[in-house]
């Protein structure tokens, strides 16, 4: 009965189109995996650099490690990568090493990724990125997803996001 069900699924065009999309999201996951211990840019298969942040780890290099979002050819947000400063080109543009690939969190409206200004266990940490939701409050408790990159082996560890809020930037702009 069961297999006469995912049947009707996909026999549909609806259920087409879902294993399709699908599909997709979990190619470009996997892809962006294999770019763990690889320098980049160039990317591979259409992907690319969406943004992200240097962390700060007490180095010479400000931007020694950090944390960027990568994103597909249509510009969606595919994976989360940690990558180490490797350089840079003729035009001073760096190079980075990919130390680790996050699968992107699903974004609800109302909820946006943050870095850069959050706080574990109420300490200052500029390696956690968190999910957190929208409000018109100077703290946002991470929700569902927060990360933090260890420095020492340039890898996510997850956290419980009940330990993990982020200052709202959004709050300054509202002033």
């Amino acid at each position: 009965m069961a297999r006469r069900g995912f049947e009707t699924i996909a026999g549909s065009r609806r259920g087409t189109v879902w294993l399709v999309v699908v599909s997709l999201a979990l190619t470009s996951a996997a892809h962006a995996e294999d770019l763990v211990g690889k320098r980049v840019p160039p990317f591979p298969g259409g992907f690319s650099e969406g943004g992200g942040t240097c962390i700060v780890i007490g180095s010479k290099d400000p931007c020694a490690r950090g944390v960027s979002i990568m994103l597909n050819s249509a510009g969606e947000g595919v994976a989360v990568f940690a990558w180490a400063a490797d350089g840079h080109d003729e035009q001073r543009k760096p190079f980075k090493l990919v130390s680790d690939v996050l699968s992107h969190p699903k974004l609800s409206k109302g909820y946006h990724m943050e870095w850069s200004h959050c706080r574990l266990d109420g300490a200052a940490d500029d390696a956690v990125v968190a999910v957190v939701r929208d409000a018109k409050r100077t703290w946002l408790r991470a929700s569902a997803w927060a990360y933090r990159l260890e420095s020492s082996s340039g890898k996510f560890v997850k956290l419980e996001p009940k330990r993990v809020d982020c200052y709202n930037p959004a709050i300054d702009a509202a002033d």
